[in-house]
């Protein structure tokens, strides 16, 4: 299980939300940059927060096969804010973490974070399998294989991910690694504004009617 864990976050890391209750991270701010690779995919990924992590900016930049796609989630306790550069765009969506119809949108506990990462590698000793200095960090390193053959290796400083691979039952090969690792700085609060000029679309109306409905006719079953 925990190999599979690198694959999902590197598939979904770009789009889901971090979960807004409790702490995120032990530190008050930071900011960590990250490369990952999958097949042709290349992206750099970095995170900004504060306040141990109710506020976050994950900017994301893609280039698969020479194509370059750019994108930025602001998240506060208020708002996910989801900016669209190519087409100067803004959509808005209302935080409720009471609110299961969010959970379509990851947030809630049901999002993923890599926060969330680090515990679920972490919580079984049996898989540390000793030390390792990345990008001048101590780290412990964890190593899983599961029952198809599929391999993960993680590196971890002072519950953060610093570095990661995966290969999978195929052979195909994963990969991220921290390129800047920064804690308890000071953000400008301006990394947290939706871009001047950029058109909203504010999803508060549509949301709180989503609500309604669920109240009125409750949440279908999963199959």
């Amino acid at each position: 299980m925990k190999t599979t864990t690198l694959i999902t976050a590197l598939l979904f890391i770009g789009t889901t939300v971090f979960s807004q209750s409790g702490n995120a991270y032990s530190s008050k701010s930071g900011k960590i940059g990250y490369r990952y690779e999958i097949g042709s995919m290349k992206t750099t990924y970095t995170l900004i927060f504060d306040d141990f992590g109710k506020k976050q900016v994950i900017e994301l930049e893609n280039n698969i096969e020479g194509q370059r796609q750019k994108s930025k989630t602001i998240i506060t306790p208020e708002s996910i804010c989801i900016v669209n550069f190519e087409d100067q765009q803004v959509i808005k969506f209302p935080i409720d973490t009471d609110d299961k119809s969010m959970e379509m949108f990851g947030g809630g506990n049901g999002g993923f974070d890599l926060s969330e990462l680090v515990a679920d590698v972490t919580e079984q000793e049996t898989g540390k399998t000793g030390t390792g200095v990345v990008l001048g960090k101590k780290c412990d390193i964890y190593q899983y294989t599961d029952e198809d053959g599929s391999k993960g290796k993680y590196w971890i400083h002072k519950g953060y991910l610093i570095k990661a691979e995966f290969i999978d039952e195929s052979g195909e090969h994963a990969y991220m690694e921290a390129t800047d690792f920064k804690l308890d700085i000071a953000i400008d609060k301006s990394e947290f504004e939706i871009p001047s000029g950029y058109e909203v679309t504010d999803m508060t109306e549509m949301m709180e009617k989503m609500k309604m409905m669920q109240q009125m006719y409750g949440v279908p079953e999963e199959e």
